[in-house]
């Protein structure tokens, strides 16, 4: 069997995951009812949903780590590294 590789996850992808662990919401809203490629063009425009109107609790440090893993431009989103050293 041949192994599979894929790359590594990136900081967006940090950031969704631990936004919709913390809050059960989606980063992005978008109809169920859309397909595949719409849902992808909603996610596109990068429009978030604001975590402070969907987290449990109010928790400063973690939802500044997941707000600038979300950063709409790649560059800004901090590294793993940076994101460990910072906790």
């Amino acid at each position: 069997m041949t192994p599979v590789h894929s790359p590594p996850p990136t900081s967006g992808a940090r950031g969704a995951s631990l936004f919709w662990c913390w809050t059960a919401h989606r980063p992005v809203a978008y109809d169920d009812g859309l397909d595949r490629l719409e849902k992808l063009a909603v996610i596109a425009r990068g429009a978030t949903t604001a975590l402070r109107d969907v987290r449990p609790w109010p928790f400063p440090e973690f939802e500044d780590a997941i707000t600038a893993c979300l950063a709409p431009d790649p560059a800004d989103r901090p590294t793993a590294k940076e994101l460990t050293a910072a906790w």
